[in-house]
């Protein structure tokens, strides 16, 4: 008989982080490279095996090369550039209405979908978080949580307001550990015990759309032509997703409703009784008709049946000292592909703001950005959800004409490209925030510079100045927790550019005198096609490494005309987590400053 015995030695911790789903990961291991004392526990005994979320859009891979990961992830990734769309005739069954390109987003760097098994994304993670000398603890589970209510501590940067007993659940005699730490990050999944534990209630419905997920290998000899694209398929009278997986596998989300005997009528609740794989895959190759889905239960991998709740937690944080990120803030379907990417942004998102807080560079107004920026994408993407639900549902479109209604559904072609910034992650635009602050003049997007604050710094390849290498700008921009200052000098051809140069650098010294050392990096680009020029041609505080200054060459790419900025240059800060904090013109070192002090203390 197990026993439980309390732990004799507190420990503490600056962030403790609950759950190692790719949320969870990507905080912890943003927190760790900040040089943050951090732990990382989850329940379950190992990652994910199979199953689960499947889909790594754009943004999400830029976010992993940030990190250095992005080779790791498509080394054995399947990679998915169309989409195919096949609806149903009467007496013809399902006919392809035609192919599109998935990635309709000329800024992408990686123009396609990369699917691939959560668990590999989660060994990913938790190798590199490793490297960095923390370990995924399991399975060890919460078992109670206390926030302090003292203001005064709260507000207090050096306290441990959190008091949170766990216990390791592979011990017969398991000791309760009691851990003190100055933040918690739930990100333990749509049941999150963070969130119920806190009272943190969700905003939303559940759905009357139920549906299953089935993973498997289908036979060689399937004649449906599409298996290796994805394809929407608008049977008679069910919905139908293709995701094409790696090694050849297939994943089918699979419309289901009262009528196929899973859903009771009188209490709405899923009979789980009636779930087999055998009984998927039946409503499955019928849909598929004329077309022959060869595969049998024995080629089953995973499955799962579940019913869509789109819903959006009250609040992100609590007392700024508690945060929810991922499924735990958020649920929707996970036919649009966004579950693991958004949970996987809104980490980036918050890692740096608790390190920098941690730190003592900056006050609790930063971390209020947290939920500022990505509830409000949270809201966008749930409104995205339920059109796409909608649109893809063949029971809904039969339903409305079974009522004489005009059908005025989004078909899911229409519905995933209209919202493309969405779903690829791309075009995401932060709102005007002590983070996404603007120059004078600056705040339209169709203004002086094409580079927009509040956005993502969109791939473009630059000549590094001492060896000619090309560098994609965005491999300049590390998540190592350091903003990124990019000087566009202009050109830099006469005695007068020079001159405008030196006494640049001279207001830059007296900047970066007064920020904390390692917060700013600087980098920067000359607009320049001569192959004379070196790195020794600016001065020395614009190349403070052989590796920080690059030129608009004729090798390159017009990276000054893709960006909106004259010959005058310009001034571009960038926040660690990649996205365009201001822009002022070049010689404006002062407006600079004035971003920086909104928020550092």
């Amino acid at each position: 008989m197990s026993s439980t015995v309390e732990s004799s030695t507190p420990s503490k911790v600056d962030v403790l982080v609950i759950g190692a789903g790719p949320a969870g990961l990507t905080c912890a291991l943003g927190l760790a490279k900040a040089g943050v004392n951090v732990r990382i526990v989850d329940h379950s005994p190992t990652k994910v095996q199979s199953g689960h979320a499947d889909g790594v859009m754009p943004r999400t891979i830029e976010v992993l090369q940030s990190h250095g990961l992005a080779d790791a992830l498509l080394k054995d990734a399947n990679q998915v550039y169309t989409i195919s769309n096949y609806n149903y005739e009467a007496d013809v069954g399902i006919k392809c209405a035609g192919r599109v390109t998935m990635i309709n987003e000329p800024t992408a760097r990686y123009p396609f979908a990369a699917t691939q098994n959560q668990g590999v994304m989660e060994g990913i993670l938790g190798d590199a978080l490793l490297k960095e000398g923390a370990v995924i603890e399991r399975p060890v589970r919460p078992t109670a949580i206390d926030l302090s209510t003292d203001e005064n501590e709260l507000k207090d940067p050096d306290a441990y307001p959190i008091k949170v007993r766990v216990k390791k659940l592979n011990e017969e005699e398991a000791a309760e550990e009691l851990v003190h730490a100055k933040y918690v990050v739930g990100a333990d999944g749509a049941h999150s015990w963070v969130r119920r534990a806190l009272n943190v209630p969700m905003e939303g419905e559940q759905t009357a759309h139920v549906w299953a997920a089935i993973d498997f290998t289908p036979t060689p000899d399937s004649n449906f032509p599409d298996w290796r694209n994805i394809a929407t398929v608008n049977a008679k009278d069910v919905g139908i997703m293709l995701i094409p997986r790696e090694g050849g596998k297939i994943r089918l989300y699979v419309e289901l409703g009262s009528e196929d005997g899973l859903v009771n009528a009188e209490s709405g609740r899923l009979d789980s009784a009636q779930f087999s794989p055998d009984r998927l895959l039946e409503i499955a190759k019928k849909a598929f008709a004329p077309f022959v889905l060869k595969t049998t239960p024995e080629n089953v991998e995973w499955w799962t049946v579940y019913v869509i709740g789109q819903r959006v937690a009250s609040t992100f944080s609590v007392k700024d000292r508690v945060f929810i990120a991922g499924d735990a803030c958020h649920t929707h379907s996970p036919k649009g592909g966004q579950g693991m990417n958004v949970s996987i942004n809104d980490a980036h998102n918050l890692a740096w703001k608790l390190a920098y807080t941690i730190r003592g560079w900056a006050g609790t107004s930063l971390l209020d950005t947290y939920e500022f920026e990505r509830r409000s994408f949270a809201l966008e993407l749930i409104a995205f959800d339920k059109w796409f639900a909608e649109g893809f549902s063949a029971k809904a479109r039969a339903k409305l004409i079974a009522e004489g209604n005009n059908v005025d559904l989004p078909g899911p072609l229409e519905a995933f490209r209209a919202f493309s910034s969405v779903t690829t992650g791309i075009r995401i635009r932060y709102a005007p925030s002590i983070i996404t602050a603007t120059a004078p003049d600056k705040t339209d997007e169709n203004g002086p510079y094409t580079l927009t604050v509040g956005k993502r710094l969109p791939p473009q390849v630059v000549l590094r100045v001492a060896d000619r290498r090309p560098v994609n700008v965005q491999d300049l921009c590390l998540s190592n927790g350091r903003f990124k200052l990019f000087v566009f000098t202009g050109d830099v051809l006469s005695a007068d550019d020079i001159q405008s140069l030196n006494k640049l650098t001279t207001d830059l010294d007296a900047l970066l005198s007064e920020l904390p050392k390692g917060l700013l990096e600087v980098f920067s680009i000359i607009k320049a096609k001569d192959d004379a020029i070196t790195y020794m041609d600016v001065p020395q505080t614009l190349r403070p490494h052989w590796t920080s200054i690059h030129f608009d060459g004729h090798a390159s790419g017009p990276v000054y005309d893709a960006y909106g900025i004259n010959r005058e240059g310009a001034l571009v800060v960038f926040r660690p987590d990649g996205y365009v904090g201001t822009i002022t013109p070049l010689g404006e070192v002062e407006l600079v400053r004035q971003y920086f002090r909104q928020f550092l203390k």
